[in-house]
């Protein structure tokens, strides 16, 4: 379906996080997925690279070579506070970030909004990221992941949502979300086994009163993701995988892997 002629008509979506980059084109007119590129590599933290190390990986650069009607970036690490947007306008976003979570040092507080549930996002961002990202995509806007996750789940309109808990796993840390048409629960935690991911929902089940009745629903592309699936069964009501929101069409080729993976670059479409 990509069409390398037809460009200037397409949206450019870069997801960063510390496992991996990923590239995505779409076709807004269309409401496609056409493209995704994936680069990796093992034992690498892309968050934590320098701006010269990030400009040596030559597939990222070269999918920022060509000319798209729109370019965005999204960045999904733990390191993100969310807030009513009303309070933006009121508040110095560091002094408030500060508050929450720890600045890293030579990093700036950013914030987006995603017109999804009157939310924003700060969250902390290395300079030598925001170097790549203002020299090398200039003028693009930057979101974090969190708001994208959530949009995408809000866009399924799940029923009995009051018991569900989303949970997307990540390299080093999961998010949990219930939304049931507005944020009960939204936190990150990080983890080292998958009894510590255990741990954290059901204390947040716990939390939103739904112990006895909690459904999950899972995200990722983490390698031990099938192992988590098989403890959770025992702990709570049901556990499902996500699927891709189904408003858009996907390459064939994104049958090579589950429905649950990938899930914010399959969702690029909705990050507006």
């Amino acid at each position: 379906m990509f069409n390398e002629l037809a460009t200037s008509e397409y949206e450019h979506t870069v997801f960063i996080e510390a496992s991996h980059i990923s590239s995505v084109v779409s076709d807004p007119k269309n409401n496609q997925i056409l493209q995704l590129s994936v680069f990796s590599a093992p034992g690498i933290n892309f968050l934590m690279l320098s701006y010269d190390e990030l400009k040596e990986i030559a597939p990222l650069t070269e999918c920022l070579k060509p000319k798209y009607k729109e370019r965005k970036v999204v960045i999904s690490s733990q390191q993100v506070s969310l807030v009513p947007e009303s309070l933006l306008n009121v508040v110095e976003t560091e002094a408030y970030y500060g508050l929450n979570q720890k600045i890293m040092p030579q990093s700036q507080v950013l914030y987006c909004k995603m017109h999804v549930q009157q939310t924003a996002a700060l969250f902390n961002v290395r300079n030598e990221l925001m170097k790549l990202i203002r020299f090398g995509m200039p003028m693009v806007d930057v979101y974090h992941g969190s708001l994208l996750f959530i949009k995408a789940v809000e866009s399924q309109g799940f029923e009995n949502a009051a018991n569900k808990l989303h949970i997307q796993v990540h390299a080093s840390y999961v998010e949990i979300l219930n939304l049931d048409q507005h944020i009960k629960f939204y936190n990150t935690f990080t983890f080292e086994s998958d009894t510590e991911i255990v741990y954290y929902l059901l204390a947040a089940a716990e939390q939103l009163q739904i112990s006895h009745a909690c459904d999950v629903v899972l995200y990722g592309n983490a390698a031990h993701i099938n192992e988590l699936y098989l403890l959770l069964q025992k702990y709570v009501k049901s556990v499902q995988y996500g699927i891709k929101p189904k408003m858009y069409t996907y390459p064939l080729s994104f049958k090579q892997f589950g429905e649950h993976q990938f899930f914010n670059e399959s969702a690029a479409l909705l990050c507006v």
